[in-house]
């Protein structure tokens, strides 16, 4: 199998066999990695999400599903302080389970399948979760719908996602935009795997279809250069991602060489590029209206 390839523009798209949608970054096997990553998004998301959560009052009750490293179920804690309660969720509590914060508690829970009473129905001021909905391709609805359910009448609900297709060069000229282009295709390379890559900009849409009233959305992203943080989160992602498609069904040549175009930008300091519109929205459950007389 080449791994020296180049891809441009003008070379036919993949004919390899499509991969299902599912998570495609578990920490098995390569936890030290998944740190380092991990680490890496905290140090480039955390300070605007700390923003978005402003509205935290001391004493209330918080959930946050997919809570990854725990950055922000610990910063939560802190906002809610001594009579407030945090709750952070994921499928995988290798990096949770490290926490030690008195009103903060850990849970095992797929937010999809497993009994909201474990989490309690009704009852969260906030329900808020980051880079998480997109991996759950054609059941994202289903899961904002229970995110919801968890919430008490006026509690809000928050979530940031991203438009991953949107990630591009901004110097045409540069030696890795034809190939990236060629490679990446405007975010047809997700499509292919079976996620929408323009996700993050339904997320209006998809609250107010479960809902929700006083929606706002709100869209950031930067152009950065290769080498940043962004770039090596980026990157680490990227090559997580093609060892999980090689360790599930291997790789064909074609998708090697796709891998090899996308990949090879992000250490270069010269390679500056936009990064995904990253979408944040907030939408409020209905307080209970009194009965007619």
């Amino acid at each position: 199998m080449r791994t020296d390839a180049t891809l441009t523009a003008e070379e036919p798209q993949s004919t390899s066999r499509n991969f299902g949608p599912g998570y495609r970054l578990d920490a098995k096997g390569r936890h030290a990695a998944e740190d380092d990553r991990l680490s890496l998004l905290e140090q480039i998301f955390d300070p605007l999400s700390r923003r978005r959560r402003v509205l935290v009052q001391p004493g209330w009750r918080c959930l946050e599903v997919g809570a990854g490293r725990g950055s922000m179920a610990v910063w939560l804690a802190k906002q809610v302080g001594e009579s407030g309660h945090v709750v952070a969720t994921d499928i995988d509590l290798t990096y949770l389970k490290r926490l030690d914060v008195p009103n903060l508690e850990v849970r095992q829970h797929n937010i999809l399948d497993d009994s909201l009473d474990a989490l309690g129905r009704s009852s969260f001021d906030l329900v808020c979760s980051r880079l998480t909905l997109f991996w759950l391709a054609g059941k994202q609805e289903t899961a904002i719908q229970r995110m919801v359910e968890c919430l008490r009448p006026g509690g809000w609900l928050l979530d940031e996602d991203g438009d991953w297709g949107t990630i591009a060069p901004v110097d045409p000229p540069h030696p890795f935009s034809a190939r990236y282009h060629g490679a990446y295709r405007a975010g047809e390379w997700w499509t292919e795997r079976g996620y929408d890559p323009t996700f993050g900009r339904k997320l209006s849409v998809l609250f107010e279809r479960c809902g929700l009233e006083n929606i706002r959305h709100e869209v950031t992203a930067e152009v950065v250069s290769g080498g940043s943080p962004w770039a090596r989160w980026w990157q680490q992602t990227l090559e997580a991602i093609r060892g999980w498609e090689l360790a599930d069904q291997g790789l064909t040549e074609a998708r090697e060489k796709e891998y090899t175009a996308l990949i090879a930008p992000w250490p270069d300091k010269s390679f500056w590029f936009l990064t995904p519109l990253v979408h944040a929205c907030w939408g409020q459950r209905p307080e209970h209206k009194p009965a007619s007389s």
